[in-house]
């Protein structure tokens, strides 16, 4: 059954119809099947681990007999019915809410075992899928969140998102890899979905080709972060559309024949490219290329929009409650400045896209069920995941505006500051992540409320692209390598005592076809972080040229140099004095490392 419930009478929006191509139903009864042989004791723990890794269900640090289960969400859309399906299961089954990742998934957590399979045949009845958002395997294919209304874009990228999310999917080539495999695409130079840090990275570009204009990509191989981060190679000069599927499962095909299968901390695509050089892993991937139409059996899938939503401008019926006053611009300063910093106009004119910013990621069933009413009310009925963890609403009237945000407002969702220090992203960290040092997310958490409180000073147009990415250790699933203001969690002893800190990088960055990882500058206990955050922004101000950018500023004088400004905020008192300071974030008692075996590691 479908879980509907609406708001009010607000709309008569022709919703997109639910896809259920994705799901194999015969899969869940044999997820079923499989936890009742491990829960018997007739299933030995490591091969039941990556059986369910494979199905996107996870452990919990330090729990026993619950999971926190990834539903996977190829290039971040969700429509409206989704939406509340996926309030159902936060509520029924998980902890009653859910958490955007930087994949454009949607996690959930304290599932109990048993309950699991009753979760996934809710999240099937609406075509969502947890099949390989974990495991060696290709993960959810990422993209731009613009797609299909950026005013920049070379053209749409959903439907080659789409074709390789098919492609790929139960592919038997990469059921059993070395190690995880990431691909992204990106619909202009502006690179929304961060090509040069995944697996495999699409830009979309047109060019001439043999005297006619071609759709095609800029693609690159080989990037990666992690704690030990690397940037991705340009394939070739231009790969067109044709070409697109052969290649990336050409680099699959080399990967995995090639890949090291000895040490998983070197197994990424990224060291065998290291290893081996550009070169000659370009002529191998372009010698298979080459030989695949002799030896697949099936076609690939078309790039059609049949899957991918709107194909050309929805046309909703609204229809306003007689109590429904509209509201001006001139209404609500918190409205300008959220239409400042939130809203971008799409290429269609006289529509916008808005860009809803979620703390953390975490969105409640509460939340979860009133975006429904929201993006059918304005939205055409679907909305889209971004991989710093925020929204993005499309085919929005430029008049409602003011009325969304007053939606949004009500549902907690309302705050100003996209892609600026006060809208922070961050990994779950050590609340949950087993590999994780610290309580990223909470710190996140913290910066988000700490600096959301001074609009004046962290969300002016000075600070645009100015964001902060948290991870809770080297691996970087917060994405903090390339952040402005990156960083991740470490422990250091201080008098005799362990201590959260985190590390702080500054300049990290996407760029045209380019990234710049941060600079390590210094570690923070991270009692003091939100000083060394204010202090970054001060030092900036205080030191810039007029009109300089904050990047520019960092280019000019060096990120090094700046670690001596950072001196006075890294001693700790006597824990006797003051034991809070030793604490990490959002924990009550005393802080001790506890790793175990990563299950998500990047």
């Amino acid at each position: 059954m479908l879980h509907t419930q609406s708001l009010t009478t607000f709309t008569t929006v022709q919703e997109p119809p639910l896809d259920t191509s994705l799901i194999v139903p015969a899969e869940i009864e044999r997820i079923r099947r499989v936890i009742a042989d491990y829960q018997a004791g007739w299933l030995a723990e490591p091969l039941f681990r990556r059986f369910r890794l494979q199905q996107g269900i996870y452990g919990i640090r330090n729990q026993t007999g619950v999971q926190m289960v990834r539903v996977k969400i190829p290039y971040g859309r969700l429509t409206a019915t989704q939406l509340e399906t996926l309030a159902y299961v936060a509520e029924s089954y998980a902890s009653g809410h859910g958490h955007v990742t930087t994949r454009q998934d949607l996690q959930f957590y304290w599932v109990p075992l048993g309950q699991v399979p009753e979760m996934l045949a809710e999240l099937s009845r609406v075509g969502l899928t947890t099949r390989e958002a974990s495991g060696n395997v290709v993960r959810n294919v990422t993209a731009d969140p613009l797609a299909g209304v950026a005013p920049d874009e070379a053209f749409d990228v959903r439907p080659y998102a789409d074709a390789t999310t098919r492609y790929f999917l139960r592919n038997p080539l990469s059921q059993n890899m070395g190690r995880k495999f990431k691909i992204a695409f990106s619909g202009s130079p502006a690179d929304r979905a961060f090509a040069p840090i995944h697996d495999v990275g699409a830009i979309a570009r047109i060019a001439a080709v043999n005297d006619r204009t071609t759709r095609g990509f800029d693609i690159f191989v080989g990037g990666g972060l992690g704690a030990t981060p690397r940037l991705a190679h340009r394939l070739e000069p231009f790969t067109p559309e044709d070409q697109l599927l052969p290649t990336i499962e050409a680099v699959i095909r080399i990967f995995d024949r090639l890949g090291n299968r000895k040490n998983r901390n070197k197994a990424r695509l990224k060291f065998l490219i290291a290893d081996m050089g550009i070169e000659p892993f370009r002529d191998l991937v372009l010698q298979e290329r080459a030989v695949l139409p002799l030896i697949n059996a099936s076609p690939y899938p078309p790039f059609s929009s049949e899957h991918v939503g709107w194909t050309a401008v929805p046309h909703p019926t609204l229809i306003s409650p007689a109590n429904e006053h509209t509201r001006t611009a001139a209404d609500d300063p918190a409205f300008r400045q959220w239409q400042v910093t939130n809203v971008v106009r799409q290429k269609q004119p006289g529509y916008a896209a808005a860009f809803v910013t979620t703390p953390g990621g975490d969105l409640t069933a509460a939340q979860l069920r009133r975006l429904a009413g929201v993006v059918r009310r304005f939205a055409g009925g679907e909305l889209f995941l971004t991989i710093s963890q925020n929204l993005v609403l499309r085919w929005l009237r430029e008049d409602e505006l003011p009325d969304l945000h007053l939606a949004l407002q009500e549902i907690g969702l309302g705050a100003a500051g996209v892609h600026r220090p006060a809208n922070v992203t961050g990994c779950p960290g050590a609340d949950t992540c087993n590999l994780a040092l610290t309580t990223s997310h909470r710190l996140a958490l913290e910066l988000n409320r700490r600096l959301g409180r001074q609009p004046d000073r962290y969300l002016s147009d000075d600070l645009a692209g100015v964001d902060i990415k948290i991870s809770g250790c080297p691996n970087s699933c917060g994405h903090h390598h390339v952040a402005a203001i990156g960083l991740h969690g470490v422990v250091r002893r201080v008098n005799g005592r362990q201590a959260p800190h985190y590390r702080l990088l500054l300049g990290g960055r996407i760029r045209k076809n380019d990234a710049v990882l941060g600079t390590p500058v210094t570690i923070i206990p991270a009692c003091n972080v939100p000083q060394a955050v204010e202090r970054v922004v001060s030092l900036y101000r205080n030191g810039r040229h007029p009109g300089e950018t904050f990047f520019a500023w960092l280019d000019r004088v060096g990120a090094v140099s700046l670690k001596d400004a950072f001196s006075d905020l890294q001693t700790l008192p006597n824990p006797a004095e003051n034991p809070q300071a030793y604490r990490d974030w959002g924990q009550e008692t005393a802080f001790t490392v506890q790793v175990g075996e990563g299950e998500c590691a990047a």
